[in-house]
């Protein structure tokens, strides 16, 4: 009966560290895509419309 307990506990302990490591693997990923995302939202911006309306042309270069 005692080494049953112990090994609950153990499998327990274990699992409980599993799961904490996936999840912090996954805040992680979270976080690359976030600031992957954030870069392709700046990029998007930066480009010019398609029907020209709204662009900014410097005429003295």
């Amino acid at each position: 009966m005692e080494m049953e307990i112990a090994s609950l506990s153990m499998s327990m302990a274990m699992s409980n560290a599993q799961n904490g490591l996936a999840v912090g693997i996954l805040k992680k990923t979270m976080d690359a895509s976030e600031q992957s995302m954030e870069a392709i939202t700046e990029m998007l911006d930066s480009l010019p419309s398609p029907d020209g309306k709204g662009q900014i042309l410097d005429v003295r270069v």
